[in-house]
């Protein structure tokens, strides 16, 4: 058997038999949910987690693990988002080229959510405390056929809030495709499939799983590429904060779409923006619509820097802000 055929081989394997724990995994109410925040502003921009992005890349790899094939011995990425109050995020990721069909890649993502003053029940005051969420990932990419990568994750998780602590261990895969000539790409990934190690309270509690397809198209003649992904299919009734019954189904299948344009306004600049339906449901506070889950943002090449920055509003809430910049060491 060729090195190629066993790729596939063991990719349609191991994605094959994840389905059955995928479902038994379906749960609302998980943790570690700062996994599922966007770690890039030009995907945050186009309104979330795209699978399928026509300009995928490695900063994007806890998206589809295998947006890391095709990267540059030395590149890294960072991203800082100011999260709503006090907390701080950051996210970085490194990546190396193994060989033309081979690449490895490093990724760390960390929340801190400030300065607490603990109090008992008498009022006296006993300390402060940080709580901190943090993950360490390890991604491997290689070329599958003509057109077709896929890639594997793993990712070491924990958490610290005062005396409660939790860790978990994950994995992550996905396929993606690219045809520059019709200017069309499409993936699929599975992410977070895992379970804790340690528990806050003893009770164990779910991933926050997401399996997840999309693609990305520029249609003859339109000004933009247009992304589509069909998130959460594990996880189809997808209840907002409130909503008791069944959401409605029409109401609910818009709920898994995010939708994004990109317009390349020049070699380099680029204005992004997008939808996410189900965070606009989450945080709306009018009756008609106002801009919670709207996404928009600019890309733009300054010398061997890739910057890009995204504006994602949470309607009265406030808004969420991002900047990432990418960049290749010199040898």
């Amino acid at each position: 058997m060729k090195s190629e055929d066993l790729k596939i081989l063991l990719l349609v394997v191991s994605l094959s038999a994840l389905p059955g724990t995928v479902f038994a995994q379906s749960d609302t109410n998980t943790i570690f949910r700062f996994l599922d925040v966007t770690p890039t502003a030009s995907a945050s921009a186009l309104g979330g987690n795209h699978t399928g992005l026509y300009s995928g890349d490695y900063a994007g790899f806890h998206i589809n693990p295998a947006y890391l094939f095709g990267a540059e011995t030395g590149s890294v990425s960072a991203t800082f988002v100011n999260q709503l109050v006090d907390s701080k995020m950051g996210f970085t990721n490194g990546a190396v080229k193994l060989n033309e069909n081979n690449y490895a890649g490093i990724g760390i993502r960390f929340v801190g959510y400030g300065d607490f003053e603990t109090i008992d029940e008498r009022g006296n005051e006993l300390g402060d405390f940080n709580a901190t969420d943090i993950a360490i990932s390890g991604v491997y990419a290689a070329k599958l056929i003509k057109g077709w990568n896929g890639g594997v994750g793993i990712d070491l998780v924990y958490s610290s809030y005062e005396q409660y602590k939790s860790s978990a261990v994950a994995i992550s895969g996905g396929v993606y495709y690219k045809n520059t000539e019709r200017h069309f790409s499409f993936g699929a990934a599975i992410r977070h499939l895992g379970t804790q190690l340690s528990t806050y309270n003893g009770i164990r509690e779910p991933m926050p799983l997401d399996v997840s397809v999309g693609i990305t198209k520029k249609p003859a003649g339109f000004p933009a590429e247009v992304s589509i992904t069909l998130r959460r299919l594990n996880n189809w009734d997808m209840k907002i904060v409130g909503e008791s019954g069944k959401p409605d189904f029409f109401d609910n299948a818009f709920r898994h779409i995010i939708l994004g344009g990109m317009f390349d306004l020049s070699e380099n600049f680029r204005f992004r923006m997008g939808y996410n339906r189900y965070l606009h449901e989450l945080n709306k506070t009018k009756e008609n619509f106002d801009f919670a889950g709207v996404g928009f943002g600019v890309g733009f090449h300054v010398r061997n820097f890739i910057i890009d920055i995204s504006r994602n509003s949470y309607s009265e809430t406030g808004a969420v802000v991002q900047l990432s910049i990418k960049t290749t060491l010199q040898k």
